[in-house]
């Protein structure tokens, strides 16, 4: 009795302890991760079948690469032998379904113009080869996924997520030739065609310049023989949503910016060249006051240019970043840092009783008697240093001048 008493106080124990151990997380109601509008698109219409899922009227084409041509990939059901990948080259396999021999070889059954085909695996079951993360059938790129994209995507703008995409090129011996575009390119859908095993949907493309291009992406994954995570360096943007998106990412970007600073009131820290509503290159003074109007993000650059109203009505242009070239090291950011050439907030509004007169003095860097030493700080910046005396009496030293104050006004410029 007193041997169950026990035991049972240890494991009540032992429950307890190891209770204690283990921890969790509060569960979340909904999944707050969203998906681009590229990816979603893929999820939506392109579905991807793993090799045991496929179902016999699945299409695909032929598409050898340099290895398949010596290594053949199907045999002849007429006779069992082996069958020439290059004489099957473009050709349309439609899927009949699978089957296991007496001697326990799996045969994927294929049809191509009136003819059986078959690739055969042996030595593992269908269900321990569906298993393999890359199972597939070298050579067949699959055309469910070109119809969709072909309904889909012709005539459509899109907008280029990389640089790098290729033209037709019958003298290369890889059959064409890589070449740059740039990025955020608004370009148009022409033609839709297949490409190959890896990356099945050929998507030709014109700039607006009227040149012309092709992309093949890798959409549902349907055979392809890769993994998502083997879409990296140059085979990233082999995969739709890295080489195309559906929306301009300057406007993207610029309605972003535009959010944080759009409508504001900002004045320049020092004289600063812009460009005026007629085009030319003008100086305005420090101090100059603005409205950011609007804000326009330039392809493959990070200077941003700023559209502004100034006080009096006028408009003008400058150029700047929101991006510093290194965050670490203030002597590599970007000229033009718009914290360093602008100030945020109306001065006019913080300092209303300082006349425009004196503004245009402030402006100019210059100085009389009778200004305050908040407008004397305005002109000429913090002093070096600051001696103050009993009886209101203060000095402010600067590099070649100093100026006395008398209850802050300025009495005398040294």
């Amino acid at each position: 009795m007193f041997l169950s008493v026990l035991l049972g106080v240890v494991g009540c124990y032992i429950s307890y302890a190891q209770s204690g151990y283990i921890v969790s997380t509060a569960s979340r109601q909904a999944n707050t991760f969203v998906e681009s509008p590229e990816k979603q698109f893929i999820d939506d219409h392109f579905k991807y079948y793993s090799l045991c899922d496929w179902t016999p009227g699945m299409k695909f084409m032929v598409i050898p690469e340099r290895k398949d041509l010596v290594i053949p990939v199907f045999k002849s059901a007429e006779n069992g032998k082996d069958v020439n990948s290059g004489e099957l080259k473009n050709k349309i396999m439609e899927f009949l379904g699978t089957e296991v021999t007496d001697r326990g070889f799996v045969h994927f059954n294929f049809d191509c113009e009136g003819k059986l085909y078959y690739h055969e695996v042996k030595n593992i079951t269908l269900e321990q080869y569906c298993m393999k993360p890359k199972a597939g059938i070298p050579t067949l790129a699959y055309l469910g996924d070109v119809d969709i994209a072909k309904d889909l995507l012709e005539g459509e703008t899109l907008y280029m997520r990389t640089d790098k995409v290729r033209i037709d090129d019958p003298n290369s011996t890889s059959g064409y030739k890589e070449v740059y575009i740039g990025m955020n390119e608004k370009v148009t859908v022409i033609a839709v065609g297949v490409g190959s095993r890896a990356f099945p949907v050929k998507i030709v493309f014109s700039d607006v310049k009227g040149n012309t291009y092709y992309q093949p992406v890798a959409v549902s994954k349907t055979n392809c023989g890769m993994l998502d995570n083997d879409f990296i360096m140059e085979k990233k943007n082999k995969y739709f949503p890295n080489a195309f998106g559906f929306s301009d990412a300057n406007a993207k970007k610029s309605q972003t910016l535009m959010e944080k600073y759009g409508k504001k009131a900002i004045y320049l820290k020092a004289e600063t060249e812009c460009i005026d509503d007629a085009g030319m290159t003008v100086k305005l003074p420090k101090y100059t006051q603005f409205v950011i109007k609007n804000i326009i993000v330039e392809n493959g650059s990070q200077s941003v240019t700023l559209d502004l109203t100034a006080t009096d009505g006028k408009l003008y242009r400058i150029k700047t970043t929101f991006v510093h070239a290194s965050v670490t090291n203030l002597a590599l950011r970007n000229d033009g840092y718009f914290a360093d050439v602008f100030g945020i907030g109306d001065l006019r509004a913080k300092y209303p009783d300082t006349t425009e007169e004196t503004w245009d003095l402030i402006s100019h860097g210059e100085v009389r008697k009778g200004m305050t030493t908040d407008e004397c700080r305005l002109s000429l910046g913090y002093p070096i240093r600051v001696h103050k005396v009993t009886g209101g009496y203060e000095t402010w030293y600067y590099q070649r001048k100093s100026l006395d104050f008398t209850y802050k006004k300025l009495e005398r410029i040294n």
